[in-house]
């Protein structure tokens, strides 16, 4: 890296084309102006300027160099420009929360970004762990999640509650505390699948459930919109926040299972705890409030 100090002497001699008048502005002496130069052809290997008694012309090299300062000067103003800038309607937004969350959101976020085009919005559904890795490594701002971070770098707040229920398919005739009937139809997993199964089972089924390994596992998705899909077909039954069942496709062709005990996740908005975000994040933050309505309904 070119020495700083050599370069504003080089940018001020080219501004004065005076060794005098150089060596006054910088509080130099003119043999200190001489020896910057000298140091910076040095550095470079090339010669920056012909000297004609008091006077100097620019080689080839010190015009490129001229033109490398005056590039990062403006370069360095671009940035203190950006870095004071923060409109409320442009830059990025980067969210990652669970799947559900997304099929709510992504809407209103798009919608938000039509009334102003110079935002982009970047989000990515993903289970607990991921966001937490995503946040920490500061891949994204916010990190919305039913399982906290509980981290002393991290600020974690709760949104509201989502419930979670067994959805079976609607030609399924079992009853509440049946549960060989229930889990011989088997279990359709999915990326929160242990995490939704441990939390309802055990509070429901204490005396039966040995964890999920122990029930009959009749397939795996990764994708939201698609996890009910082999249940609607008959083909095994699965653990999902309430709210997922009202926006698939066929919705007649579920139903969800009676719970002796209604269970309910609290939802945490998590974004690092010293670093304030910008104001385009202030309409967002409303808009995920007008998400998490409909999942706090449906946990009432």
């Amino acid at each position: 890296m070119l020495n700083p100090k050599w370069l504003n002497t080089f940018e001020t001699l080219v501004e004065t084309s005076s060794f005098t008048q150089t060596a006054e502005r910088l509080f130099m002496t003119q043999p200190g102006v001489s020896q910057h130069i000298k140091k910076l052809e040095a550095e470079l290997g090339e010669v920056l300027i012909y000297r004609e008694g008091k006077q100097f012309e620019l080689t080839q090299a010190g015009i490129m160099l001229k033109g490398f300062v005056a590039e990062q000067k403006q370069q360095q103003e671009d940035f203190f420009s950006r870095l004071k800038s923060d409109s409320p309607h442009q830059g990025s937004i980067r969210i990652a929360c669970s799947g559900t969350m997304a099929m709510t959101l992504y809407p209103l976020l798009l919608a938000h970004q039509a009334q102003h085009p110079d935002l982009s919005v970047h989000l990515e559904a993903a289970p607990a762990e991921r966001i937490r890795h995503y946040l920490m490594e500061n891949l994204i701002d916010i990190g919305i999640s039913t399982q906290r971070i509980d981290h002393p770098s991290i600020l974690e707040n709760p949104l509201g509650e989502e419930e979670l229920s067994i959805v079976v398919p609607v030609t399924a005739n079992i009853d509440s505390d049946d549960y060989a009937g229930l889990t011989a139809l088997g279990y359709i997993n999915h990326p929160d699948g242990q995490h939704y199964a441990d939390l309802v089972f055990t509070a429901n089924f204490a005396a039966h459930y040995r964890g999920l390994e122990s029930i009959k596992i009749s397939g795996y998705v990764n994708q939201l919109a698609q996890i009910l899909l082999p249940v609607s077909k008959g083909l095994g039954f699965t653990v999902l926040p309430a709210s997922v069942i009202d926006s698939f496709s066929a919705p007649n062709t579920l139903a969800r299972f009676p719970l002796i005990e209604p269970i309910s996740q609290t939802v945490y908005l998590a974004q690092k705890r010293h670093r304030a975000l910008p104001q385009r994040y202030d309409p967002v933050m409303a808009i995920i409030e007008r998400a998490m309505r409909p999942l706090s309904q449906t946990a009432e």
